[in-house]
């Protein structure tokens, strides 16, 4: 019989190699797997559609976000856009699948504050809803009706409720999720009407999809907002601003990520801890400089500073 005992370095060596037999280590040359991402990120498409210094087409804004390492964008078509463009759905789904982007979400606005237009709202979420399910997508952003003149906000936003939460049944059951988006110069926009909405609508059928940038400007805490609201948030638009703001332009406002007031980095660590999963989308309204280095440079922001927070 050997009776020689195995030196140190040899034990540490067996030792290891039973531990990887049993799963509790991995193989020092096995390919690890990197990080499941729970987030996406987007950009929306009406930056460079609305970019008066020069025209851009689809496939520049495209190009421009497979370069900034986007993961999708954001593109609701306008009445006759496409066609106006030379381009069908079938044409842009192949220019998304050329480019190994996808369509985060649309945009609907209307009168919801109407409930004798209950119908009309239904007939263009369905176009909306329609369009989607071509892209793959399944987030539909609604935006708010400005308030109507000499009317109380709050009486406005009750009428809303009970035709944003059929609207929220009807798109659910196509596989659709809404969520309403405080917006400057609309009926909802402040925390105090954010809170309004969200306590009357069924929270089965309508989420919340918070834009950093009009909250801020509208006096908000968007921290304290992602944590109030976090069981609702099913979708974001992320831009900078600066304050305060003059009615009704905010435009020269809005900033880059990481180049205004908003605290994105405190923002991530809420969406951390409330292990938030979907789509976050760079939505500039505006920029100084031009879509691709706007979003060019946001993207770094969000690279650099706020994905390491989140992983």
């Amino acid at each position: 019989m050997n009776t020689t005992r195995p030196s140190r370095r040899e034990l540490m060596r067996r030792l290891g190699g039973a531990a990887v037999a049993l799963g509790m280590w991995p193989r020092a040359d096995a390919a690890q797997a990197p990080p499941q991402r729970r987030i996406r990120w987007a950009a929306g498409w009406l930056l460079w559609r609305d970019y008066k210094p020069r025209r851009f087409t689809l496939a520049d804004a495209l190009q421009d976000l497979k370069t900034a390492g986007a993961d999708g964008i954001e593109f609701t078509p306008r009445p006759g856009e496409l066609a106006a463009s030379g381009l069908t759905i079938e044409s842009v789904k192949q220019m998304l699948r050329d480019s190994g982007l996808v369509v985060s979400a649309h945009y609907l606005s209307g009168p919801f504050d109407d409930p004798s237009k209950q119908a009309e709202v239904l007939a263009q979420a369905q176009e909306k809803i329609e369009s989607l399910r071509a892209f793959g997508a399944r987030h539909l952003v609604i935006g708010p009706p400005a308030a109507p003149a000499g009317e109380n906000r709050m009486d406005v936003i009750a009428r809303m409720a009970p035709v944003l939460t059929e609207l929220g049944r009807h798109a659910r059951s196509q596989g659709i999720v809404i969520g309403i988006h405080p917006h400057l110069n609309t009926v909802i926009e402040t925390p105090e009407e954010t809170d309004a909405i969200m306590a009357q609508c069924d929270p089965a059928f309508v989420g919340l999809a918070l834009d950093t940038g009009h909250f801020h400007l509208a006096g908000g805490d968007v921290v304290a907002a992602v944590r109030k609201h976090g069981a609702r948030l099913n979708y974001f638009h992320f831009k900078d601003a600066v304050r305060p703001f003059a009615r009704p332009d905010f435009l020269p406002n809005l900033r880059d990520l990481g180049k205004g007031e908003v605290d994105f980095p405190g923002v991530m660590r809420a969406l951390r801890d409330l292990r938030y999963q979907g789509w976050i989308d760079v939505e500039q309204d505006f920029t100084a400089t031009t879509p691709g280095e706007s979003c060019r440079s946001s993207m770094r922001y969000v690279r650099d500073v706020l994905d390491p927070i989140y992983t």
